[in-house]
């Protein structure tokens, strides 16, 4: 997504850093015409990332 110069001041205006837009266009849902990442959904999705990393651990230590 390339950033406008309004999205750019408002983020400034609400001290949103760039890794934090990523995270939530990455990770939070679509609801309507907004991408939400509540404290519940961001929970799950840190547990989803731990079980894939150790799936990956267990497969690397197979090889």
């Amino acid at each position: 997504m390339t950033a406008s110069q309004h999205l750019l001041a408002r983020m400034s205006q609400r001290s949103i850093r760039k890794t934090e837009l990523d995270t939530v266009m990455a990770f939070g849902e679509v609801i309507g015409d907004k991408v939400v990442l509540n404290k519940q959904t961001a929970k799950e999705r840190l547990e989803e990332l731990k079980f894939l990393l150790s799936i990956k651990k267990e497969q690397s230590k197979c090889n």
